[in-house]
C-alpha cells in the first residue's frame, strides 16, 4: 500500500473519528448545555418573582407595623373606655406644670355626640385658680396633650371672675375660674344587621 493510500485512510479514520465524538459527545453535551441554560432563567425567573413577592411582604409588614402604632396613638387619644383615674392624673399633671391651684373637678356621665357615633363625650367641670398667664399656659398645653400623644382635650366653656388689681410687685392677679372640659371616649361599632330569614308561607 502506498504512502499517499496511507495517509488517505489516516485522514478517512480522523474525520470519522471526529463525527463520532460530535454524534456521541459533543451533541449531546451541548443539548445538556440547552437545558441548563434554560433551568438557570427560570430559576433566575422565579427568584426575581421570589424577590418581588418578599419586599411586597416587607412592604406589608412595615405598613401593617406603621397602622399598629397608629392604632396605639389613637387609642391614647380616644381609649375605649373612660380611664377616668388616668384622665384626671393627666389633668392634675397639666395643672402642676401650669401653675394652677385646683378647687375641684367634677366628672360628668358621657353623652352622644351630635356630630359622630364614633365616639362620646366625656366632660369635666373644673374649678380652679391662677393667674391669667397660668390660666391661659394650662388651656394651651390640655389641647397640645395630644400630640404627646395622649388624650384628646377640648375646652367647652371657660368663665373667669375675682380679678382684683395687680398684686404686690405689678404681679398679675389670681384669678377664679370654671371650666368645661371635653374628653373623648370610643364607642364599639355597631354589629353588622342579622341576614333576615324567610318567614313562613314565602
Amino acid at each position: 500500500m502506498s504512502r499517499k493510500v496511507r495517509l488517505v485512510l489516516m485522514a478517512a479514520g480522523l474525520v470519522l473519528v471526529a463525527v463520532l465524538c460530535w454524534f456521541f459527545l459533543l451533541s449531546p453535551l451541548r443539548g445538556q448545555i440547552a437545558e441548563t441554560d434554560v433551568a438557570i432563567e427560570d430559576q433566575r425567573q422565579k427568584l426575581q418573582i421570589a424577590q418581588t413577592q418578599l419586599a411586597q411582604a416587607e412592604a406589608t409588614k412595615q405598613e401593617g407595623r406603621r397602622n399598629q402604632a397608629r392604632l396605639l396613638e389613637l387609642n391614647k387619644m380616644l381609649p375605649p373606655s373612660e380611664e377616668l383615674p388616668s384622665l384626671l392624673l393627666q389633668v392634675q399633671d397639666l395643672a402642676d406644670q401650669s401653675g394652677i391651684d385646683f378647687i375641684a373637678v367634677s366628672p360628668g356621665q358621657p353623652s352622644a355626640s351630635a356630630e359622630s357615633s364614633s365616639y362620646l363625650i366625656l366632660p369635666l367641670e373644673l374649678q380652679f385658680s391662677g393667674t391669667y398667664f397660668d390660666v391661659s399656659d394650662f388651656i394651651y398645653r390640655a389641647e397640645q396633650m395630644v400630640a404627646g400623644p395622649g388624650r384628646l382635650l377640648t375646652i367647652g366653656s371657660l368663665a373667669l371672675g375675682g380679678a382684683g388689681g395687680p398684686g404686690e410687685g405689678g404681679a398679675s392677679p389670681s384669678l377664679d375660674v370654671s371650666m368645661s372640659l371635653y374628653a373623648f371616649v370610643q364607642t364599639e361599632p355597631a354589629p353588622p344587621p342579622a341576614p333576615a330569614t324567610p318567614t313562613e308561607g314565602q
